[in-house]
């Protein structure tokens, strides 16, 4: 049986840019199991497919702005699957 593969990786905040360090845990297969933010400021941004990064200091909704700028039609699929 394969296990999970742990990696720390950098990645810039959704926002801004800022670069936080995240654990990132990933399938035998390749796929995001989970991943938690590292560094202090910031704060996981959930996504089911990949691992993001916000800092503490942005609102809800710049977050959700910067979202849809960087993956246009993320939301619509949300919605459509409640």
């Amino acid at each position: 049986m394969a296990e999970n593969r742990k990696v720390v990786e950098p990645h810039g905040c959704i926002v801004c840019g800022r670069v936080y360090n995240m654990l990132v845990v990933y399938s035998p297969e390749g796929k995001l199991v989970d991943c938690t933010v590292t560094d202090a400021g910031g704060h996981r941004v959930p996504d089911p497919d990949r691992p993001l990064v916000a800092c503490d200091r942005h609102t809800e909704s710049q977050v959700e702005t910067a979202l849809a700028r960087h993956y246009p039609g993320r939301l619509q699929k949300e919605d459509e699957e409640e």
